[in-house]
């Protein structure tokens, strides 16, 4: 089975709320329609597949000989736009979030 890599989308979100960089985080669902991410346990964001136009490279920067170069890591075809998740309170009943 070859590995398949996805693209995390969270420029939406980025525009509302700030994630801290070293916020621990659970992603679950990948194998579903809309995969979720929790973010510090406070934060629920649903994603949703987009199929990439083309063939997306992801690369990474190295440094050799004082000299940088980039080294192709993984071909891209999809990518999981995420989006902030309604939250429901405590009676079960679904809240949407104002921003």
């Amino acid at each position: 089975m070859e590995d398949e890599y996805v693209m995390i989308d969270l420029d939406d979100v980025l525009r509302h709320i700030d994630i801290p960089s070293d916020a621990p985080y659970t992603l679950s669902g990948l194998d579903t329609l809309n995969p979720v991410l929790t973010i510090d346990d406070k934060i629920k964001l649903v994603g949703e597949y987009i199929e990439t136009i083309g063939t997306c490279l992801a690369f990474s920067d190295k440094c050799e000989n004082q000299t940088p170069q980039k080294k192709t890591v993984a071909k891209l075809h999809k990518i999981l736009k995420f989006r902030l998740a309604p939250l429901d309170s405590e009676d079960g009943v679904t809240k949407t979030t104002t921003l």
